[in-house]
């Protein structure tokens, strides 16, 4: 998991900008999803990362997550030409001041977790709630499925961790909060 230094930490920083910069182009261009999961996999190795720099195998992937940043850089703002010189300029600006450390975004959050010790045949998913839900239900099925679950701060973002058939039928019998959750236009 990330902590309160990382908020600040240049690579932290670049990836919020870069991911800004994709959601603004997403809404005018179809961004090809190859740049879509290297952001992903960029947040990723960077949450890993993060949770200790000083670890050595860690270290080995900041030359990953720098060519993804590059890479995805170079095609975002290849797609940003689109927007002319001063959109470009703006956001030019806006990533060399990340790699510089200067928080462009405030209170953004990276919103996936690397979750330390792990076993590597575990998968899991992540909900985001609209309203906080009710937890002792939610834990039961959990428990029954064996399954791990996970609360994030602010009760409206849960975890599921476990071997992929238990998180699949953990989800079967969890239906019933997606349905609580969503909202219907008439």
């Amino acid at each position: 998991m990330t902590n309160d230094a990382s908020l600040k930490d240049p690579l932290y920083l670049r990836w919020t900008v870069l991911d800004h910069l994709l959601k603004t182009l997403n809404k005018n261009y179809d961004i090809p999803t190859t740049i879509i999961k290297d952001l992903q996999l960029a947040r990723t190795l960077t949450n890993f990362y993060l949770d200790d720099p000083t670890d050595k195998d860690r270290m080995k992937e900041l030359p990953r997550i720098e060519g993804l940043l590059n890479n995805i850089e170079q095609n975002l703002m290849i797609i940003a030409d689109n927007e002319g010189k001063e959109f470009t300029d703006e956001w030019t600006q806006y990533l060399l001041d990340a790699s510089k450390g200067k928080e462009i975004f405030k209170g953004i959050k990276i919103q996936s977790k690397f979750i330390p010790g792990m076993p590597a045949n575990f998968e899991f998913v992540r909900f985001n709630f609209n309203d906080p839900i009710a937890e002792e239900r939610f834990i039961e099925i959990c428990e029954y499925e064996n399954v791990i679950i996970e609360f994030d701060d602010n009760d409206k973002s849960v975890f599921v961790f476990g071997e992929k058939p238990q998180i699949t039928n953990a989800l079967k019998e969890l239906s019933p909060f997606f349905s609580e959750q969503m909202v219907i236009d008439e």
